[in-house]
């Protein structure tokens, strides 16, 4: 017994129970006879590996039927056939993360529901993606979105989107699988490794065999049981607590319901214009520029139901989030202030929603397996997007151009390849993130400092007609440079100040998603009041919810900057529906010479009357020097002069993009005054 007694001083974290629930503190001695380990029965087990078999099922199912992924269109675009619904369910798990399920009620548990004024951004967050990105992304025809770069600047700027993307998911994947794991493994006793390769091969394998179309219908599967294991604990625990009306209560009785904090100090880490607005740049940076969701857009067999998907999704994550919200209220009922993170019982804040988890179904076998399964369906949709995202762009962005007569048989045989290839990268990386210590909460940082970047690149180009390549790439840098300015400054000045929080504190994670955003500032920092800080301090201490706002601003006017200085574009060396008219409709009282000089009369092209996957939209394309060439605005007198130059510019087309000539036609351009 004394024995027993000393294992749970020097490891509380794998005690479940030492004497009585905590959320029964009326007793204060600890019974040793009620000591419970934390473990799963064989019924959770069972779900777990049930969990596996259904996704590696579905992929296995895509791999043998159908076309059986004999083409880089099917593998990589799923042959853009997929309807509405299940691309948003998809669109919703791949930022739905196993950090996002752990961070969301730990966040609201400590702080309160200031949280919940996140949904406010979803709204233009989600409009401006439906209605700005996706029509110019489906009428272009891409497979990448960084083929949009080359045809609105230059190959340059392709490939440095396409390098900056690879090193984002690089970095992140490893980590977003190893990190769950290990919260897990420390509460439970959960074989660390064994989950890890588990997930990460049975990943690989479905997204290997079952291309785009399985990784599409496992995040629909894997949405379902994320949705069932949330609502599984808060039915449980809501009901344990006395109801949903007693569980509110305590939140009110213990301040946790927030109300509308104004206070337009960027500093300040959670406030609405840090959630409603800056909320918007990272919803922007997550649904309108990032290639795991744009390749899902891509994939709908028509762009109103691409459009349709953006619109689906946005009641989806409302629901998410306040799935989010009410674990954490149902969380702070139960243990009040006296948490188990106070008491010793766990080290961090995501180990404590695991550590409630295992409470709350103390005695009901199953339940705690349903829970591990929502854990991991949402590290599952992560990854799996990450490998079939990166397979996309290296092969469409990075191997084609290079490769303009590989065969369709070997590039799909390739595409499968690089998809396996990222997979075990993927492992690698969780083994180097179990190695990092305390730079592990860096690595989110560096993920989180590229998606604002990479944003502003696309905002500049899409709605910035006169910005060039010159103005683009040293954009691009300025913005990655400053993000990287203030995220490794925020973390030096946290880690050697007089507050430095742990070391490794993995709910420093993403909370609202696992893509873009970076809490550098601990959910377990000190609450002490400090003097605000001043100068570059300042600027370190930013909320991290303006991230994206600011990293992205950066890029857009140092590159209108640059290009102004370098020699603006000219509306006439501009592909057709690449850029955006919002200059042309926000300028309207200017005579039409002013709007020509600034480049914003070309309309967007307007889709064809008939969208089908037969008659694809036709691409907009370049000329040998860059500039737009239309075929269809040919002169009758210049036709015959004209046919030659269209077709070394064909020969070309089918160079650069491996595609025939005539799917690369360009859209017809009205030049009409606005």
């Amino acid at each position: 017994m004394r024995q027993l007694t000393a294992a749970a001083r020097s490891h509380p974290q794998r005690l479940c129970f030492q004497g009585p629930s905590l959320s029964n503190p009326s007793t204060s001695t600890i019974n040793m006879g009620e000591v419970v380990q934390m473990h799963f029965t064989t019924v959770d087990y069972v779900i777990f590996v049930l969990l596996l078999v259904s996704s590696t099922g579905i992929g296995l199912f895509y791999a043998f039927s159908g076309g059986r992924q004999r083409t880089t269109q099917e593998f990589l675009m799923a042959d853009r056939s997929m309807s509405c619904l299940p691309v948003s369910l998809s669109l919703l798990a791949t930022f739905q993360s196993a950090v996002a399920i752990l961070g969301a009620p730990s966040e609201v548990y400590t702080y309160g529901t200031q949280y919940w004024f996140l949904g406010c951004s979803y709204f233009l967050g989600l409009l401006i993606p439906a209605h700005v990105f996706i029509p110019i992304f489906y009428r272009l025809r891409l497979s990448s979105a960084y083929e949009y770069l080359e045809l609105r600047f230059n190959k340059t700027v392709r490939i440095c989107g396409t390098v900056t993307f690879i090193f984002q998911m690089v970095i992140y994947m490893g980590v977003v699988l190893y990190a769950p794991a290990l919260a897990l493994n420390a509460v439970t006793g959960f074989d660390l490794w064994g989950a890890v390769l588990a997930m990460g091969l049975v990943c690989t394998l479905y997204t290997a065999l079952g291309g785009l179309k399985a990784v599409i219908w496992t995040d629909v599967f894997q949405t379902v049981v994320m949705f069932a294991g949330q609502l599984a604990v808060i039915v449980v625990g809501a009901s344990q607590a006395g109801g949903i009306t007693e569980v509110w209560k305590k939140a009110i009785n213990g301040s946790r319901i927030a109300g509308l904090d104004l206070n337009p100090d960027p500093l300040e880490r959670h406030t609405f214009w840090t959630l409603g607005v800056g909320g918007i740049f990272l919803m922007l940076a997550l649904y309108g520029v990032n290639q795991a969701q744009v390749q899902r857009y891509l994939s709908s067999r028509t762009e109103k139901e691409a459009v349709m998907s953006c619109y689906v999704v946005f009641p989806c994550q409302q629901i998410v989030l306040c799935l989010g919200c009410m674990m954490g209220l149902v969380m702070f009922a139960r243990y009040g202030e006296d948490s188990p993170l106070d008491k010793g019982y766990v080290k961090t804040n995501d180990q404590m929603v695991l550590y409630f988890v295992m409470d709350v179904f103390r005695g009901l076998p199953g339940l705690p397996g349903l829970f591990v399964a929502c854990l991991f369906s949402g590290a599952l949709s992560t990854i799996s997007s990450a490998f079939n995202s990166l397979a996309t762009v290296t092969m469409e962005d990075l191997i084609k151009p290079h490769f303009p007569n590989m065969t369709e048989a070997n590039a799909t045989l390739l595409s499968k390849g690089l998809a396996l290839v990222y997979g075990l990268v993927c492992l690698a990386m969780a083994y180097i993130a179990s190695i990092m210590g305390s730079v592990l909460q860096a690595a989110f940082s560096i993920f989180g400092m590229v998606g604002g970047p990479l944003l502003g690149l696309f905002c500049l180009g899409i709605f910035f007609p006169w910005a060039n390549s010159i103005g683009a790439v040293v954009g691009l840098v300025s913005g990655l440079a400053m993000a990287f300015w203030i995220g490794i400054g925020n973390f030096v000045m946290r880690m050697s100040g007089p507050t430095a929080v742990p070391p490794f504190n993995t709910t420093a994670l993403p909370l609202f998603d696992n893509i873009t955003t970076t809490v550098l500032t601990s959910l377990v920092h000190n609450t002490t009041t400090n003097p605000r800080p001043a100068g570059v301090e300042a600027l370190y201490s930013l909320s991290y919810m303006w991230y994206s706002a600011h990293n992205s601003t950066t890029v857009v006017v140092v590159g209108l900057l640059v290009s102004l200085l370098t020699g603006p574009m000219k509306e006439k060396e501009l592909v057709p529906g690449t850029v955006y008219p919002l200059l042309g409709t926000l300028l309207f009282f200017l005579p039409e010479r002013y709007r020509e000089k600034l480049c914003c009369v070309t309309p967007l092209p307007q889709k064809q009357p008939k969208e089908t996957n037969t008659q694809p939209y036709q691409m907009a394309t370049k000329d040998g020097n860059g500039a737009a060439y239309c075929r269809d605005d040919m002169d009758t007198e210049d036709k015959e002069a004209e046919s030659d130059r269209a077709k070394t510019v064909d020969e070309d087309l089918e160079t650069r993009f491996s595609v025939p000539s005539c799917q690369l036609t360009t859209h017809m351009v009205q030049e009409t005054a606005l």
